[in-house]
């Protein structure tokens, strides 16, 4: 009886949770998407935010994203496999783990601050999408790194052994055994990362994004307008009247990190099912 007390309380906290999310997300989403058109998705903003579209932004948030994942997914990938194959019994393993464990509970906010120091104001890339892109590798390496990292040490030993019984070095172990073993779910750690720089704010206010760009970026010195980062402006600057534009970018931004998540997802189940 106990037992069955337990079972059905957790599944109400369960259900209720769910509850709670859902109807967030149907609200959000159900106030935008009436706004959805190919002019929205095609225009700059005009008319002081009444009219146009939120076109620079998507392709800003695009680019910094691009850009991020070309530093965060290799220096990542080979943190995580130096912490699991080489490092896990050394000194400086052990120091770059714990280091890497506390990044994981850094505020955005302070990665801001750093980037804007270091790479705005020290390297004077200014407000710029090498800038945010730096700072945003460097917040979502604890995602990928530690992923990858306990990806690796979740295989089983056997496939070590077997390759190192064959004449296998370890560099080929784990490039042509272990990383392809465990390739889905590092694509599902680099997606997560993935929805994480697309939804960050703070970070990309300080280092990167624009209060309204009147032209597209040409080079990675360029600022850009952003997803998030237009939202904001929009609901701490401008009146009700152009409140429609930024519960349109709300909504397009929650079905693009959705997707993104639901494509983790779907390869994590894959990869659970194998």
């Amino acid at each position: 009886m106990k037992d069955k007390i337990i079972k059905l309380f957790f599944q109400f906290v369960s259900w209720f949770v769910f509850a709670i999310i859902a109807t967030i997300f149907f609200v959000i989403i159900s106030s935008g998407i009436k706004y959805f058109s190919i002019e929205f998705f095609t225009q700059f903003p005009s008319g002081g935010m009444t009219s146009g579209g939120i076109f620079p932004a998507i392709l800003g948030s695009i680019i910094l994203l691009v850009v991020t994942l070309i530093f965060a997914i290799p220096i990542g990938v080979l943190t995580g496999v130096f912490l699991s194959e080489f490092g896990n019994k050394t000194f400086i393993g052990r120091i770059l783990d714990t280091s890497i464990t506390s990044l994981s509970g850094v505020p955005s906010i302070v990665y801001g601050l750093f980037g804007y120091s270091l790479f705005s104001i020290t390297l004077g890339f200014r407000t710029s999408i090498i800038a945010g892109s730096l700072t945003l590798a460097i917040m979502t390496l604890p995602i990928i790194s530690s992923s990858v990292r306990e990806s690796l040490r979740a295989l089983p030993n056997t496939l070590r052994e077997s390759a190192y019984a064959l004449g296998a070095h370890k560099t080929q172990v784990i490039y042509k055994v272990l990383i392809p073993a465990a390739r889905n779910r590092i694509i599902t750690a680099i997606l997560i990362g993935m929805g994480r720089v697309i939804g960050e704010t703070a970070p990309v206010l300080l280092t990167a994004a624009v209060f309204y760009s009147t032209r597209l970026p040409g080079k990675i010195l360029d600022p850009v307008m952003t997803l998030p980062s237009h939202i904001y402006f929009l609901a701490v600057s401008y009146g009700e009247n152009a409140q429609w534009m930024a519960k349109g970018a709300s909504a397009f931004l929650l079905l693009f990190i959705l997707t993104i998540y639901t494509i983790a997802f779907m390869i994590r189940r894959k990869s659970n099912v194998k």
